[in-house]
């Protein structure tokens, strides 16, 4: 019998923090790990907390109050839970505490009562009042209960009461708060596809690999339009029947949506769950208790459904494995949900596989050195992979529409359109332009905040920071020299937007970025009408490079081949290549045949060259040397140190101390050889929101034995407290 509790409670002001509590006599034999239970927290009176912990002893002079109340007798974590997340902060360097705060929802710990809760529910096309008269059309056409969802929209329960009076709705109440799906109920699922020529052999080929190692980690490569969904369909069919659950992830949450709408069509709704961080405290509150009670057999989620407590997992597939988006950048912990996956794959000892088109090099390379590669090198019954033409802008540039869209590119629209198909244009910046100049002096107008310019936008009239948020009206003059010679340069996707509205005003355009996703389901939305071909030219940044499968798209043009490639980044040409070629990949995947357009003022680069000719084997092989002969990923282990504060001179001493104290414990056990330190340096972007920024890069080549020497000494550092300190394993970049 333990004698105290360790409860987990989120205090405004506090945040979530733990603290421990005597447990009464008559609950010693009651309480577990995971129940919800209710305690005292000074003035605030009983709180809503978890038990995450037991201990008997505390130092003398706390005295712990008591525990009031458990409120729920079913856990709703495990200990196993409990130990993924701590080997979580073990190797993203960061406590407990902070790990259960990204992984479990506050819902969760305010425990707030169902009677409070509204219900989701979405119409074909109209609004809220609208929805029991699109219901009792589907009703009497004798559809129902198949209702998609396409808007969002609160509905009360007196709807749901007249909506179940209507007879078009087989659910209770109940039932309908614990169904956070975009589906309501799909009766009829569709069947699964047959597999044929690559898309059998890969799956025969991982069939036999999990056979012979149930934990086994593997990698599909398979080109775009190459049917690897329907391959993942198959081994979660697979699993499913097995009686075993399946985690499957999505890089972003407009695609986790778009696959849990294809997983219900072909699996039905009642086992099949969405999980990532837009969906309502609600939802996450009844997805967790369901997945805690086994009542899911399948999670589709973005990187945070990696810590949903999913049960008796047979199978984790990780789609489009090379998207950034499975990074957490900030805050910490700074996990990477593939890292995570894998050691939730080891915890249940249960197979592991990546997919993705544009693999990430590091996966690769582990994949073909390991046995556990299975590709799949041509499109769909091997329909043609859309051709590509590069356009020297040095040449077209002159005779470009506003020097930007050139007059290959511009031909090549008019006759999609003329087709009545449709275009796809990459600019992956948004904005109107990137930067404001004054022609007299040079100068640019730079964030007050951050060291890098402002950007114009158009639609606002505004300069915005795209890393602090801070807003300014245009300058009258420049700040520099009082000139009033400012002019706007550079391009966006606003720009890009207006100008092509230019040329085509007779046709339907729109835009794709963050700026324009406010609204909840923004981005879904859009990408819909797109797909109804509602939309002919859709302009955005890399969100549309992804997730879209839409057979009227036949022409995909980028305007700036360039801007991936010119980052001081180590990563910058394996990003632009999986851009390009993932962009590229958007076009003819119907009927019809696909062009691409490349404009770019380096044609010779060999990433460009290499995702003109969709040879991710040429490129890697580029790269792969690049990476050993420089020890960067996978032949070390990457850990980035950021020191920042609101005085320059203090982060750069701070970083200094770090860095030497570093090498002379480093130096002192004879590893320098094989744990290097680099820096301090300023941050490529050396100011932002106020702070200044400087960073040391570790390279670890000791593996694990590495990462815990230097978590060791990153543990006993204490810092001032106006120095900050962040900790990026396995950084995304180094910008």
């Amino acid at each position: 019998m333990n004698k105290y509790a360790l409860a987990l409670v989120n205090i405004k002001g506090l945040g979530v923090k733990t603290f421990s509590y005597l447990i009464p006599d008559d609950m010693k034999d009651k309480i577990q790990i995971g129940q919800a239970i209710l305690v005292p927290f000074g003035r605030q009176g009983l709180i809503n907390a978890f038990c995450v912990g037991f201990s008997n002893y505390l130092p003398e002079d706390i005295k712990a109050k008591k525990i009031s109340k458990i409120l729920d007798e079913t856990p709703l974590f495990s200990i196993d839970y409990l130990k993924l997340l701590e080997w979580v902060g073990n190797y993203y360097c960061c406590d407990l505490v902070t790990v259960l705060n990204a992984a479990i929802p506050l819902k969760l710990i305010e425990k707030v009562s169902k009677t409070e809760q509204s219900v989701e529910f979405v119409s074909f096309e109209g609004a809220t009042k609208r929805q029991i008269e699109v219901l009792q059309k589907l009703k009497d056409s004798g559809k129902m209960p198949l209702i998609m969802f396409e808007k969002y929209a609160k509905t009360t329960r007196q709807t749901i009461k007249k909506l179940e009076a209507l007879g078009c709705l087989k659910l209770s109440t109940e039932e309908i708060y614990r169904n956070p799906l975009d589906i309501l109920r799909i009766e009829n699922t569709e069947p699964l596809s047959t597999l044929e020529g690559e898309q059998l052999s890969a799956y025969d080929g991982i069939s036999k690999k999990i056979k012979e190692n149930p934990s086994a980690q593997m990698l599909l490569y398979g080109v775009t339009a190459s049917g690897k969904t329907e391959v993942y369909f198959k081994l979660i069919d697979d699993t499913i029947k097995a009686g075993k659950n399946v985690l499957f992830l999505a890089p972003e949450i407009a695609l986790a949506s778009q696959l849990t709408k294809r997983l219900a069509k072909k699996f039905g709704t009642k086992d099949v769950a969405i999980w990532h961080s837009s969906i309502s405290d609600g939802e996450r509150y009844d997805v967790w208790q369901r997945l805690y009670k086994d009542d899911i057999k399948i999670l589709a989620g973005a990187r945070s459904a990696v810590f949903a407590p999913l049960k008796n997992i047979g199978l984790i597939i990780i789609d489009e494995e090379h998207e950034g988006a499975y990074k957490q950048t900030s805050p910490a912990p700074r996990y990477d949900a593939k890292v995570v996956a894998q050691k939730l794959a080891e915890f249940h000892n249960c197979p592991l596989l990546l997919g993705s088109a544009t693999p990430d090099i590091s996966v690769y390379y582990r994949a073909v050195n390991s046995g556990n590669l299975f590709e799949m090198k041509h499109r769909y019954r091997n329909a043609p992979i859309a051709p590509v033409t590069v356009i020297n802008m040095q040449e077209h540039s002159k005779a470009a529409y506003r020097s930007v869209i050139s007059k290959p590119l511009q031909t090549a629209i008019n006759e999609t359109l003329e087709k009545k198909q449709q275009v796809i244009l990459l600019i992956n910046r948004r904005g109107f332009s990137t930067y404001t100049q004054c022609q007299a002096c040079g100068h640019v107008i730079e964030c007050p905040n951050c060291a890098i310019p402002m950007i114009w936008h158009s639609k606002d009239q505004r300069l915005k920071c795209h890393y602090c948020n801070q807003v300014e009206r245009f300058p009258d003059v420049c700040p520099e020299c009082g000139s009033d010679a400012l002019k706007n340069s550079g391009t966006g996707t606003q720009k890009i937007e207006q100008y092509v509205k230019e040329l085509f005003p007779e046709h339907n355009v729109e835009r794709v970025d963050s700026d324009v996703m406010v609204r909840k389901g923004e981005h879904i939305r859009l990408l819909e009408r797109f797909q109804k071909g509602d939309i002919d030219i859709l302009v955005g940044t890399q969100m549309i490079a992804k997730g879209l499968d839409n057979p009227n798209v036949t022409l995909v043009g980028v305007i700036s081949a360039d801007a991936s490639f010119n980052l001081p980044d180590f990563r910058a040409s394996e990003r632009g290549f999986q851009l390009l070629t993932q962009v590229a990949g958007r076009a003819g995947r119907g009927e019809f045949t696909g062009r691409v357009f490349f404009q770019t003022y380096n044609p010779d680069y060999y990433a460009l060259a290499s995702a003109k000719s969709q040879n991710y084997g040429e490129f890697y092989s580029t790269e792969i040397a690049a990476r050993e002969e420089f020890d960067y990923p996978p032949f070390s282990q990457m850990i980035r140190l950021i020191i920042s504060s609101m005085n320059n001179f203090r982060a750069e001493k701070s970083a200094q101390e770090i860095a030497l104290r570093m090498c002379m414990m480093i130096e002192k056990y004879g590893i320098s050889e094989r744990l290097e330190v680099l820096g301090p340096t300023p941050c490529v972007i050396e100011r932002i929101n106020g702070y200044y920024r400087f960073q040391i890069i570790i390279k670890n080549k000791l593996e694990e034995k590495g990462h815990n020497f230097i978590s060791s000494f990153l543990n006993k550092i204490t810092m001032p407290k106006d120095i900050k300190l962040a900790i990026d394993v396995d950084p995304l970049d180094i910008l």
